[in-house]
């Protein structure tokens, strides 16, 4: 949908993106009954949430798309330099980077909720607000599906330093005054003592590849999970 707006045709979905979609639609053929057998309402609950595993990852996906272009027409390292087209191109990477960003830990959560009802793991008793992590520590505790939990883990592990950069982020941006705002409004206040106005771009890379990192772990991990229910 968002490659509309760089004049591009439509994707077509490989590497984990794929992978991901198909072990999600995999697990979808198990819970649907064969024509004319009346699904269950367990059944149909498993469905509906596969549908919105794969929304949830191609609008992930097409955030983070969009993110990475309007990044890459950035190049100027001060704001007052910048002509209004570029300035508008900043803009709009930051719109569609902390989109991705919250969508990004919307899908684990989503993970986390979906695994917790799955097998049972009565998360909810640890914390009645529980995100993804909640429940991978509670697995982990309680050793509970220990062979899924150890690979859970293991992705955890080899993604901790982006997807904690990225956390941090992520609730900068949904709990206190937005970040972007926040840190014109210092910049501006640094400026009155001389200072040039900074844009993020010296940032915007990084950003990207800690972002990047952060969507690969949360493929990695819907794959494994969907693929653990069909083994």
């Amino acid at each position: 949908m968002l490659r509309a707006i760089f004049g591009e045709p439509r994707r077509q979905d490989t590497g984990l993106l794929l992978e991901a979609n198909e072990a999600i639609r995999g697990y979808l053929r198990t819970v649907i009954r064969k024509k004319g057998a009346a699904p269950t309402p367990q059944e149909r609950r498993y469905a509906i949430w596969c549908q919105s595993f794969l929304r949830a990852l191609d609008e992930m996906e097409q955030s983070q798309y969009a993110a990475v272009r309007y990044g890459e027409r950035v190049k100027t390292t001060f704001i007052d330099r910048m002509e209004r087209e570029e300035l508008d191109d900043y803009y709009r990477h930051l719109y569609y980077y902390n989109n991705a960003l919250i969508r990004l830990f919307a899908v684990l959560d989503k993970l986390g909720h979906f695994m917790n009802e799955r097998f049972a793991l009565k998360t909810e008793k640890i914390k009645s607000r529980f995100s993804y992590f909640t429940v991978l520590r509670n697995m982990h505790q309680h050793k509970l599906f220990t062979d899924l939990e150890a690979k859970l883990y293991e992705l955890k592990t080899s993604y901790k330093e982006p997807l904690t950069r990225l956390r941090n982020q992520r609730n900068m941006e949904i709990h206190t005054i937005n970040a972007d705002l926040l840190d014109d409004l210092m910049k501006a206040e640094e400026a009155k003592y001389g200072e040039r106005l900074r844009s993020d771009t010296e940032n915007v890379r990084g950003n990207l590849a800690d972002l990047e990192q952060g969507c690969d772990m949360a493929f990695r991990s819907v794959t494994t999970v969907f693929r653990y229910l069909v083994r």
